[in-house]
């Protein structure tokens, strides 16, 4: 088999039927049980281009690949598109319009839905095809050299996966607290194999943690706790992996576990002229833990991430072709006026920008956001081009801050919440706080910190039960409201999924 684009589905069937020869023998002519036998002794061989590979989708283009849909940071901004916090100030033609206007973006048949799924999964199929190859005597408490290696790849394959189902369980059912858990979730693979019907929602948030939990572990056997690389999985990946589910599923304990052990391997904050001026599009800057490193062969061009949200990019979508976006008046009035984050967005009236291909400046009006706005890599590369960063310490302080006030532990809470409220602005007095009164101060700190970022407002929302109200807002340029529930939970999708799996016997409500 050479090609496997479209892994869902009649696909992983037809895939079932010719797995004993894989894609890195490219003569198609090694078993799976002769590839076994040579990573037994020489894993690398086999498994490093796989996990190379695997990894890369991350940083790949997306199952639409278009230009409002390029790759895994531009399909988390369309979410963000459907909150309160962001505004679509001024749109590049039509391009997200529908998705600011909440409009078919959750029907079977639209492409929004099978956008996600068809990535997802095909990550998903990329991470069992390694473990698929794991010998099945591998022991993990033999702690050889050969097992090491074992181990970083297989912690790789479940990071991977269980990355992949979390986003598919936000996505594709209601949020685990509030009705999800007793609902269908979705296919459950962990082989590749055939067709299967949704798998029970507390099944598959039960698999998402045992793998994201086994990657810890195995990653802490094998060594790799924290690579030297920003762009490659180890523990503190799996780590913030494993805090996003137990947070969503409600438990506590892990999660505040998982982000503590992220922290501590990452205490150094984004200082005030790294936040304002590097256009969080940077990879070395000290609270990264996984991002993408841009490169020339890899790039995406002007409707990357960048060139959809730095609005100093030349030629980017987001830049000088004018599809501009700004943070919510109330949002930003609740920012301190002595927190730097402020300064990301713009507070006059408007300032003026002139774009090296215009010929008289721009005007930028108020609330206009330069969180990304990012200066150039070098004087030959257009600004659109730019790293990306997926994971970052501030969202674990904020998930353990979280996680210890749903607790009860309000003293914890509040401790862990000025590490990152008081960075960002020195006058920030340590919050005395308790209860929902905490909870609803370290909502607004996430808020703040993450706007923007990784699709965060929008499984966040879904996980405190917050619908869209933008009435009221003074800039909104569409005044939706959309009550909680159904609404932000997606169909599985028709084309790449009921057509080809009759064993699915149940859609979610329009």
């Amino acid at each position: 088999m050479k090609k496997l684009l479209i892994i869902t589905g009649s696909i992983l069937t037809i895939f079932s039927s010719c797995s004993k020869k894989l894609d890195i023998d490219p003569n198609g002519a090694m078993t799976r049980e002769e590839l076994q036998q040579i990573i037994k002794t020489k894993p690398a061989t086999v498994l490093e281009p796989m996990v190379t590979s695997m990894v890369a989708q991350v940083n790949g283009l997306t199952y639409a690949n278009s230009v409002d849909s390029r790759n895994f940071s531009v399909i988390n901004l369309l979410l963000n598109l459907k909150g309160n916090d962001m505004v679509l100030a001024q749109p590049n033609g039509g391009w997200m319009v529908s998705d600011y206007q909440m409009l078919n973006y959750r029907e079977e048949a639209q492409g929004r839905v099978t956008l996600y799924w068809g990535t997802y999964y095909k990550w998903i199929f990329f991470a069992n095809q390694i473990l698929d190859l794991i010998p099945p005597d591998f022991d993990p408490n033999q702690a050889t050299d050969v097992n090491k290696l074992i181990m970083k790849y297989k912690a790789a394959a479940l990071t991977m996966r269980a990355m992949s189902y979390t986003y598919l369980m936000w996505l594709y059912q209601d949020d685990y607290m509030h009705g999800g858990n007793a609902k269908p979730g979705v296919p459950l693979y962990t082989t590749v194999a055939g067709e299967e019907d949704r798998a029970p929602s507390q099944e598959v948030w039960s698999q998402i943690i045992a793998d994201a939990t086994e990657a810890v572990d195995l990653f802490k056997k094998s060594g790799l706790l924290n690579t030297a690389s920003k762009t490659d999985f180890d523990a503190s990946v799996a780590s913030v992996v494993l805090a996003r589910a137990a947070l969503t599923i409600g438990d506590w304990p892990k999660a505040i576990s998982a982000a503590d052990y992220v922290m501590q391997q990452y205490p150094t904050l984004i200082n005030e002229t790294q936040y304002t001026t590097m256009g969080m599009s940077n990879i070395s800057l000290p609270e990264t833990i996984f991002g993408y490193d841009f490169s020339t062969a890899t790039g995406k061009g002007n409707s990357s991430f960048p060139g959809w949200v730095n609005i100093k990019g030349e030629g980017g979508y987001g830049g000088s072709q004018g599809g501009w976006l700004a943070i919510d008046q109330r949002l930003n009035d609740q920012i301190a006026a002595t927190d730097y984050r402020k300064k990301n967005f713009v507070q006059d009236d408007f300032v003026e920008y002139k774009y090296a291909s215009a010929q008289q400046p721009d005007k930028h009006y108020k609330y206009f956001s330069y969180k990304f706005a990012a200066p150039p890599i070098d004087a030959n590369t257009p600004n659109y081009n730019q790293d990306e960063i997926y994971m970052r310490t501030s969202e674990m302080i904020l998930t353990k801050a979280e996680a210890q006030a749903r607790a009860g532990q309000d003293e914890d809470a509040q401790t862990t919440l000025y590490i990152l409220a008081h960075e960002r602005d020195a006058a920030y007095v340590k919050s005395t706080s308790t209860g929902d009164a905490l909870l609803k101060e370290i909502q607004l700190q996430r808020r703040i910190e993450l706007w923007g970022e990784g699709g965060f407002e929008f499984f966040d929302n879904k996980r405190w039960g917050i619908g869209v109200n933008r009435a009221g807002s003074a800039n909104h340029t569409n005044q939706l409201v959309v009550a909680p529930g159904k609404l932000f939970t997606l169909q599985i999708p028709l084309t790449i999924e009921l057509n080809y799996n009759p064993k699915i016997t149940e859609q979610n409500p329009l």
